[in-house]
């Protein structure tokens, strides 16, 4: 059955492969998602929203699908990485530049990312898991605290 152990050669394999899959499905997972206003994920019974950044060492646009959780009008999103053990581009964008565009079923909203407290985090991770338990894996893979950011719609024509 092979080695499941955190740090193992088959884990850290396949937290790779998932990263890589992650990120070269962009271009293509933001199109379905914008053309069908969310719904492609629904299948799952999984939330998605394109998150576009702006990149904090090059000042561009970068853009990602994100699962969410809705929090009434907000939106929480776990910056998981598939497990690695560094964060993701967005969150670290998020962090540099916190305003960002969402588009979410079939609207775009301007939103302002608000880190959650180890408090709120640890609250909330019972509502990640019950939705996506596939982010428990996420958790063992990796000795780094996994961020949960709360993206608030903030009133205003969306940044270009």
């Amino acid at each position: 059955m092979g080695d499941r152990t955190p740090g193992s050669p088959r884990v850290r394999l396949a937290t790779r492969f998932e990263n890589a899959v992650d990120r070269h499905s962009v271009r293509f997972g933001a199109w379905l998602l914008r053309r069908t206003h969310g719904r492609a994920v629904r299948f799952w019974r999984r939330r998605a929203l394109v998150l576009t950044t702006t990149g904090r060492k090059s000042g561009r646009p970068r853009t990602v699908v994100v699962q969410y959780f809705p929090d009434g009008r907000d939106m929480v999103v776990v910056a998981a990485n598939s497990g690695m053990p560094t964060q993701p581009a967005w969150y670290l964008n998020l962090t540099a530049y916190p305003e960002a565009l969402v588009d979410v079923e079939g609207r775009r909203l301007r939103v302002r990312a608000e880190e959650m407290s180890a408090d709120e985090r640890e609250s909330w991770w019972p509502r990640v898991l019950a939705t996506a338990p596939d982010y428990a894996r996420y958790r063992e893979r990796t000795d780094r605290v996994i961020p949960l950011l709360r993206l608030v719609p903030v009133s205003g024509s969306p940044p270009r």
